[in-house]
Order: structure tokens, then sequence, then C-alpha cells
């Protein structure tokens, strides 16, 4: 598991790069291969941002029900 500062630093350089594509793409682009580019990029990040926040809950699900059963092996 990765410690959660890292995984905050991580989130905050993606969102950061998925501003700085947005802003590229609304005031910066002046081809259309460039447009492309940029909107798959963008596609890209927030699909890496959407598969962080996915892989953070998958694993404290994990802990969650581990605790679970430690909980109860305990009380036995």
């Amino acid at each position: 598991m990765m410690d959660i500062n890292t995984l905050q630093y991580i989130r905050k350089y993606v969102k950061k790069r998925i501003e700085e594509t947005r802003h590229d793409i609304c005031y910066g682009i002046d081809t259309l291969d460039r447009l492309h580019y940029a909107k798959g990029r963008l596609s890209a990040l927030e699909t890496l941002l959407q598969d962080l926040k996915d892989l953070q809950h998958k694993e404290e699900s994990i802990d969650d029900d581990s605790g679970t059963e430690s909980e109860i092996s305990n009380s036995d």
C-alpha cells in the first residue's frame, strides 16, 4: 500500500496537470492535431485520477474487511 502522503502528492500533481491541459485546450491550441493530442492527454489524466481513487477505496475496503475478521476472531 502506498503511503497517504505519496498518494495525495500524486493526486495533487495529476489534478494540476488536468487544469493545465484544460487551459491549454481553451486558450492555447492552434491546430487540430494539437487539439486531438490535448484531448487524449486530458482523458488519460482523468482516467489515471479515477483509477487512483478506485484503488484507494479498494484498499480501504480490504483493510475494513481485515479489521472485521480480526475483531470476530478476537471475540471467540
